[in-house]
């Protein structure tokens, strides 16, 4: 018998939207067509470039747990032109293997034990075991309450306030008033705000995003986190990157050094030195993947569904609280029944247990029109 293992991590559960993928990945395999409404990605058509063999060569070597210059000026500039933030490529930007494992270790270097996290629900379903492992509590915001009301759920031992803008499920959008708002909270309370920013560029205009480090402009409370996966359709390149004060940024240097070293040397020159041309393909894509959103909420209001409210990303959560069984078994229905791929609620809140998350990133509007007729039917 083997020795005891860690309790925290054996009472974590499998991500579920991966475990779901996972079944879809065997499905397809055996040849079979499963409507994919669980994958957290578009498909764009992403740009080719050659890699020289110099390139090759540097970039089988190791490079800076920062994050190449060239990429993070790259980063600094779009940020600077695109929402108004300033931040010094050479002290206020990281980056990293993908926005997951920073988000991690924002919170490893902001936490002590015990110490409170409020996240929003609908909360993407890593943040909460995210928590956790870093010696924190988590501490869920009923999807109802809004940003408002937040207050009441702090107490003398919440030292961070997570917020995902557009949020990924319901593609809530943050206001300018309610960051501001938020940021008042973290000052009065000395709180730190993590803002994950991931699908910022998902969305129709007219729809503006603004980022958290916009309004917190010294970013004494505020970290920034965002990825290359999500607005550049770029997802197993795993480039994320974090904005925040340079003594914050130095605590998740550290942390860097020691669980990853880098981000791949190749792909970080590669998004470095074809930045520019990459983006001009993918942000009209991600716009495209906004009016497809909004295509798709005509036909949930056509076929009779409800959904949390928002105007950003590529998912919805929608309403299926009439089905008279668990919502995990109407999800088990749809994908071993149906193949129709869709991920239980439940993983983002207790609150939102009534909903599924349904993402819209990788089939036509025919075959989603088709399938929300199909759980129409079934609740």
């Amino acid at each position: 018998m083997i020795p005891k293992l860690n309790s925290i991590v054996e009472s974590i559960p499998e991500a579920l939207s991966i475990f779901v993928n996972q079944i879809v990945y065997d499905k397809k395999s055996r040849g079979e067509r499963v409507y994919t409404f669980s994958l957290g990605e578009a498909f764009f058509d992403i740009p080719h470039f050659e890699i020289s063999d110099e390139a090759f060569r540097r970039g089988c070597h190791y490079s800076s747990s920062m994050g190449q210059p060239k990429l993070r000026e790259r980063l600094s500039e779009m940020y600077q032109r695109s929402y108004g933030v300033r931040a010094d490529p050479s002290t206020e930007i990281l980056v990293s293997c993908g926005s997951k494992p920073i988000l991690f270790m924002a919170m490893q270097a902001v936490l002590n034990p015990g110490d409170e996290v409020l996240v929003h629900e609908p909360g993407w379903l890593s943040y909460k075991e995210q928590v956790k492992l870093a010696g924190g509590v988590h501490v869920p915001i009923p999807y109802y309450d809004g940003v408002y009301e937040w207050e009441r759920h702090l107490t003398d031992k919440t030292k961070l306030i997570v917020i995902n803008s557009p949020n990924n499920p319901s593609g809530q959008l943050y206001s300018p008033k309610e960051l501001e708002y938020l940021l008042k909270l973290a000052q009065e309370h000395g709180l730190f705000i993590l803002s994950d920013e991931a699908y910022s560029d998902f969305l129709m205009p007219g729809d503006t995003f603004v980022s958290m480090a916009g309004v917190d402009t010294s970013k004494e409370n505020t970290i920034v986190v965002n990825s290359l996966s999500k607005n550049m359709g770029m997802s197993g390149w795993r480039v994320g990157y974090a904005i925040a004060h340079q003594q914050v940024i130095e605590q998740l240097l550290k942390l860097n050094q020691h669980l990853l070293t880098c981000a791949a040397t190749v792909l970080q020159d590669y998004m470095a030195d074809h930045f520019d041309e990459i983006l001009s393909a993918t942000l009209p894509q991600a716009v495209e993947t906004a009016h497809k959103r909004r295509a798709v909420q005509d036909i949930l209001d056509d076929v009779g569904i409800g959904y949390l409210k928002g105007v950003g990303t590529f998912y919805f959560l929608i309403d299926v609280s009439s089905y008279e069984g668990e919502t995990e078994e109407l999800v088990r229905t749809l994908l071993m029944e149906h193949n129709i791929a869709t991920v239980p609620g439940r993983a983002y809140g207790d609150s939102t247990a009534d909903f599924v998350r349904f993402g819209i990133g990788v089939e036509s509007l025919e075959d989603i029109e088709k399938c929300l007729r199909v759980i129409k039917s079934l609740i």
